[in-house]
């Protein structure tokens, strides 16, 4: 089910306006989540989690917070206090979602980024870096990310809100950023092409296939799970497909 356009998706002051005024609220709460007690904050996880589980099965519209209660266990009151509404308490369920996808790819995406910024990267080092994050990016989404965490994102890139920005300007622009940046370098091309781009974003959506349509991805390998065996058959394949977009030859140019 899909979540309501009446719902956090959108603002009356537009998208940019309502990012500027779920950046304060967030920083509040974080703010107020730092003052909570052991007790508290095992309280305000608890609503997150549940909250993840029923709007990740219900969507944003059929959720209620008496859904969410009761998949807590923790009093309908709570939510109010905690959160103030069922719109914050998913932003609250959407920024945990990019808090913990940037705390699996941010050592790898940080020492990329070090690496790019210190100048000298040839087009091999290029190269390498990408497999390096491909990698990382495939064992959080694959191996780490959630069915529910998939199911959020899915809905936030179909129908894109606020709530939206939150993601993407979090773990997901940062890494597109860096592939775009990487593959400019191995290809020695304009990072401003839209072939650039469109070579980065291929390279990451050939990750993104095994968890958004990873049902029809495992009943076509004829496994019923993602597991280190079969993870390693699927880095391979991207190992292998990154290499191949990352070819010159394409072009008639032979890659360096």
């Amino acid at each position: 089910m899909s979540k309501s356009r009446s719902g956090p998706g959108t603002s009356r002051v537009g998208a940019a306006g309502g990012s500027r005024v779920m950046a304060r609220g967030a920083a509040r709460g974080q703010e107020r989540a730092s003052k909570e007690t052991p007790a508290q904050q095992d309280t305000r996880s608890k609503l997150v989690d549940a909250a993840m589980r029923v709007f990740a099965r219900e969507g944003f519209a059929a959720a209620s917070t008496r859904m969410i209660a009761a998949e807590s266990g923790v009093n309908l009151q709570a939510i109010t206090y905690y959160f103030g509404g069922k719109a914050e308490l998913y932003r609250g369920v959407v920024q945990h979602i990019a808090d913990s996808m940037s705390a699996f790819v941010g050592p790898a995406a940080a020492a990329i980024e070090a690496r790019l910024n210190a100048g000298a990267v040839t087009p091999e080092d290029a190269r390498q870096m990408v497999h390096l994050a491909l990698a990382n990016i495939a064992r959080a989404l694959l191996i780490e990310a959630s069915d529910d965490w998939a199911r959020i994102i899915l809905r936030e890139q179909m129908q894109p809100g606020p709530e939206f920005e939150i993601l993407f300007s979090s773990g997901m622009g940062r890494m597109l950023a860096m592939l775009v940046r990487l593959t400019a370098i191995a290809l020695q091309s304009d990072p401003a092409e839209a072939e650039t781009r469109a070579r980065a974003l291929a390279m990451l959506g050939q990750v993104l296939v095994f968890r958004m349509a990873r049902a029809a991805a495992l009943r076509t390998l004829g496994w019923d799970k993602i597991g280190p065996g079969e993870f390693a058959i699927l880095e391979r394949a991207i190992h292998a497909n990154a290499s191949a977009i990352l070819s010159r030859e394409v072009h008639g140019e032979k890659t360096p």
